[in-house]
Order: C-alpha cells, then structure tokens, then sequence
C-alpha cells in the first residue's frame, strides 16, 4: 500500500468545535506531510472559511471546497478547478427557494454570499441553535439587497448552502430540487441542505488533484463521515468512514474507524494505512 495523498473532511472527521485539530489528528497529519504525503482538506466550506488549524498543516497545497465545486491553490488563491452551477440553473433554484423563509448563503469565488440582515436574524427569526452561530459569525459575507439581484448579476455559484431546515422543509425542498433535476443535493449534517452542480462531487476533484499530483487513486486515502463523502470514499484507492459517520458514509467506505471523529478518528486510520509498518498487510476497498 502506497498512500501519497490524504484527503480528508473536516466536520465531523478531522476538525471539532468547528475549528480545531485533536492533538492526535494534528500530530498523524504531520508526521504524514514528514514522509512526503500530500494533506488534501476536502470539504463542503468555501476556501475562506477553511480553519487556520487546517491549512497551516506541512503538506498542504490545494484544497477541496464546496462539496467538490472549486479546488483551490491556497498558496496563489487561485481555483485550478471548478464545476460552478450555471447562472440559469441557480435562477431556477431561486426561485424554488423563494416560496420559503429560511437562512440562504451562496458560494462564489471561494466566499459565501447572503441577503442584508440575515446574519443578524439568524438567532431570532431564523432560530438558529448555539451549535450553528459559529458558521455565520466567522463568516466575511458579502451583503446583496437581494437574490434576484444578485442572479441579474450573473452568479454562478459554486455551492447554494441551506444551513438550518426543519426535517419537513428539508424533505420538500429536497425533492424540488430533484425534480428540477441538473443538480447533486447532498447533506453533511442532518438539518442541513447542500446544492451543487450536478458534475460537482468530492470523488472527482480529489481524483483531479490526485492527476494533478501524478498519482493515481490507489494512492489517494479519503477520510470522511457523511453523505457529501460518499464519492470520495468511493473514488479513493483506500476509504475510510469515522466510527461517528452516517449509514451511507460507512456503507462506502471500505474501513470503519472504532473510534469517532472526537476521539481521534482520523490518526487512526493514519496510523493503520499510512504510517504503521504493518500498512502493507491490511486490506480495504479498492
């Protein structure tokens, strides 16, 4: 077994508390980078809400974002990859959205999007939990007066975020959308809805970076924990679903860790594929 790259998720796989590396998790990815593996953060974030805990790590170049939309050189900024929805697909999804009142962000240019004064109402008209706060008050948003003017704009974003959705509202709108058809809707938590191209998915921009790199997936190790991962870890020569993860991200994977992701998840199965002695032995899907 020859891993030369690790590409890995970040809620509820690498990161907690939104933010941060467990001690265990950092000190598996650098000793990875000190024997030349490439760290790939491959997420459902845009590039300029990456954690600095994440991107300060040795051996990372490029960046997964936005569920697969965009892959960014984060030492130039600038994106060698991208399947954006188009501006008259993301016109028709406006206006599904419009016939309901919840919290929208849009993704472009590796920066989110939303309409002026949402981020204040997202504790009291939005009612958004505690555990959501962190994903608007750490956000630099641009601020449009409002959705249809920023379609006359041209948008063409690279993910529409649903941040906090009652399960009702998430079934419906979830079905609108697939009857519209043209586009991957994917969850990473469970009130949550992602909408991306329908080209957009985790497992080809991390093959993508893989060709990039001169490597070829079985060289590639993807760790991750839900529904937006499951191309991953079906692309990766090696899969790997924390023990926390969801039933489609373990059903894909081809290792389940026994630990979760707050306990270390990911330095075991960096510790198992890549830096034990005895990686070479241990089977896993292919």
């Amino acid at each position: 077994m020859d891993i030369k790259l690790i590409a890995f998720d970040l809620d509820g796989t690498a990161i907690t508390d939104h933010k941060f590396l467990s001690e265990g998790n950092r000190r598996a990815l650098w000793e990875a980078a000190g024997r030349g593996v490439h760290l790939l953060p491959a997420s459902g974030r845009m590039r300029d809400f990456l954690p600095q805990a994440v991107t300060e790590l040795p051996g990372v170049r490029y960046a997964v974002t936005a569920n697969g939309a965009a892959v960014y050189d984060l030492q130039t900024g600038e994106a060698v990859y991208s399947r954006c929805i188009p501006n008259e697909k993301a016109r028709q999804v406006q206006r599904i959205l419009a016939d309901y009142d919840f919290y929208i962000e849009y993704y472009q240019n590796g920066s989110a999007i939303t309409q002026m004064g949402y981020p204040e109402m997202a504790r009291t008209h939005f009612a958004f939990p505690p555990s959501k706060w962190h994903f608007v008050d750490a956000k630099r948003y641009r601020l449009v007066e409002s959705f249809d003017r920023l379609m006359e704009e041209g948008v063409v974003p690279e993910k529409i975020n649903l941040p906090f959705l009652s399960p009702e509202a998430r079934a419906e709108i979830w079905q609108r959308l697939d009857d519209l058809g043209g586009l991957r809707v994917t969850s990473s938590i469970p009130d949550n809805l992602e909408i991306n191209a329908g080209d957009a998915d985790k497992g080809s921009a991390v093959l993508a970076v893989a060709a990039r790199l001169g490597l070829a997936r079985e060289n590639v190790l993807a760790l991750g924990d839900n529904g937006n991962d499951v191309t991953m870890l079906q692309a990766a020569g090696v899969s790997v679903a924390m023990g926390d993860g969801s039933q489609e991200a373990i059903a894909a994977a081809g290792y389940v860790t026994t630990a979760p992701h707050h306990q270390d998840g990911v330095a075991e199965a960096i510790n198992r594929f890549v830096l034990s002695s005895g990686a070479e032995g241990e089977s896993a899907r292919g």
